[in-house]
């Protein structure tokens, strides 16, 4: 499995049964409930049949045995539209895009069965045939996190945006204004960005534009245990610099 593997026994049915990661701080990372809505995907709009997708897992609440994994990320980025990588394993392709990496370190997973708290300690190192020094780790989850955390303060203008625009206050200029900046449809996870992170200028660019950056430049992050370029470093705030300007931008048409 590709991730941390985690076994539970359950003596008697639960109600709910929910596993956390927690990180030293005591943050949850992520968080899987047995209430958790399972992913809706519109199989017959997908260009590629369904026998490439993995199983979604779910969290048991029966009595016995049961095990989850937890692919050691972050969660899904929300609201993106839901891929699946042409990277394709039969019966096991996961949907994307995917959540960051977190950091190696220790973790700790906790599991809540109707409200009884159990945890143990959860170990998350480095593939030991990556030579892969400490400080350069440290740097690509930071630049990783800024990008994750740029998207989802996006989302939260996208989701206002969305408001304005389903309540219909404000004129029809305002309204069309409110329209241009957000964008159509939804952000998805570019295998390739044609053009460069700043090709458009910050008066035109769209939250849902800048959301596909922000995901392109995480996915590029992701895919290397290497030192990230200059390129990749100078071109998170160069994003930051446009998510300002759009923040700016919204704030004119609220």
């Amino acid at each position: 499995p590709d991730g941390a593997t985690l076994d539970y026994y359950l003596a008697r049915p639960a109600a709910e049964v929910a596993i956390e990661i927690v990180d030293r701080g005591g943050q949850v990372v992520r968080r899987f409930s047995s209430r958790d809505e399972p992913e809706r995907i519109d199989a017959s709009v997908l260009p590629y049949p369904t026998y490439w997708f993995r199983p979604e897992q779910r969290i048991a609440t029966s009595s016995g045995h049961h095990r989850f994994v937890w692919d050691l990320r972050y969660p899904p980025p929300r609201g993106a539209r839901r891929q699946y990588s042409i990277a394709a394993v039969y019966r096991n392709t996961p949907s994307g895009p995917h959540g960051p990496f977190v950091p190696p370190g220790r973790y700790a997973g906790r599991l809540t069965v109707d409200g009884e708290r159990f945890e143990r300690p959860l170990d998350v190192r480095l593939d030991p045939r990556v030579t892969f020094g400490e400080a350069d780790v440290r740097l690509q989850t930071d630049l990783s996190m800024r990008c994750y955390l740029g998207y989802l303060r996006a989302q939260e203008i996208r989701e206002a945006l969305d408001a304005a625009l389903e309540s219909g206050s404000g004129d029809a200029a305002r309204q069309e204004a409110r329209r241009a900046l957000r964008g159509e449809g939804a952000p998805a996870e570019p295998d390739l960005l044609y053009g460069s992170i700043t090709a458009v200028p910050d008066d035109r660019e769209t939250v849902v534009g800048l959301q596909e950056k922000f995901l392109f430049l995480l996915s590029l992050l992701q895919a290397a245990d290497a030192r990230p370029t200059t390129q990749a470093r100078d071109a998170v705030p160069a994003l930051e610099r446009t998510l300002a300007a759009l923040e700016g931008r919204w704030s004119k048409l609220r």
